[in-house]
């Protein structure tokens, strides 16, 4: 489902690529302060996004450092840490947990079952600290569970349930910001979930998995997908942001398209 909300870096800056990475890497090294080295092998691109986005909101101050890591030991680089990156760090590993479980529930997978028990204790300690962000994910995950379950045909239905999880997750306090938060991160989630169901549509019908966007032509899924895309742009423009803006705008009008594009160039060559 994640995975959608990165950069184009072919259209960064050099500066903003040093930037984007520094966000990503100070993420993971959070996610393995806070939750253990194990916790690094999920982060997302679509968390750095939310650090970068609720940084650039409230203008939160960045600690920015150098180290080699695990991953990179050779080359040091930088990295930058603030509140928002635990934050973060917290969400990703909520979300990990319960795809673990969904995955355990769907195919009973037991590496999946294994993976969603190394994360029990850490999940304990952030229901406590974010607990109606937790609610509503837990919520959300399953309803959007029993709706999938139901074969439901209208993708709406479905994609304002995802929807809903993720603007709650980008309301990081309840300020003069929460509600355009909610409906910026309501509008974007509703996106991710009707992208992933036009990008997994063909795997989907094989293996015969529930998908959205079944009963749609193909024809349509760009436009579709553009209107959505349109409204979390709407929304944005309602968010006084102004740091980081060309990076953030660079994910929201065209990194957001950079696999779509890329399956869509991929299946040209082929009827060539």
């Amino acid at each position: 489902m994640f995975g959608y909300v990165v950069a184009n870096t072919d259209k960064l800056t050099p500066e903003e690529k040093k930037q984007y990475k520094a966000f990503y890497c100070g993420l993971c090294k959070t996610l393995g302060t806070r939750n253990g080295i194990i916790s690094r092998f999920t982060l997302t691109y679509d968390m750095t996004f939310l650090v970068l986005f609720l940084s650039a909101l409230y203008k939160t101050e960045i600690v920015v450092q150098t180290e080699r890591c695990i991953i990179h030991p050779l080359k040091p680089h930088e990295y930058c840490l603030n509140e928002i990156s635990s934050y973060a760090a917290d969400m990703n590993v909520i979300l990990a947990y319960y795809n673990f479980l969904d995955d355990w529930t769907d195919d009973k997978n037991v590496l999946s079952l294994g993976a969603a028990k190394l994360f029990e204790h850490q999940c304990m300690r952030i229901e406590r600290q974010y607990p109606n962000q937790c609610r509503v994910i837990s919520h959300c995950l399953a309803e959007l569970y029993e709706i999938e379950k139901s074969g439901e045909l209208n993708p709406d239905v479905p994609a304002k349930c995802f929807g809903k999880l993720m603007g709650e997750i980008f309301v990081l306090r309840e300020d003069e910001y929460a509600k355009e938060l909610r409906i910026f991160g309501t509008a974007l989630g509703k996106f991710i979930y009707i992208m992933d169901g036009c990008m997994d549509l063909k795997s989907d019908i094989i293996n015969e998995r529930y998908n959205p966007m079944i009963t749609t032509s193909s024809e349509n899924f760009h436009e579709i997908l553009n209107l959505l895309m349109a409204d979390c742009i709407e929304s944005y423009k309602q968010l006084p942001i102004n740091q980081d803006k060309g990076l953030i705008e660079n994910i929201l009008y065209s990194g957001v398209w950079t696999k779509y594009e890329s399956e869509k160039k991929k299946k040209s060559e082929v009827h060539k």
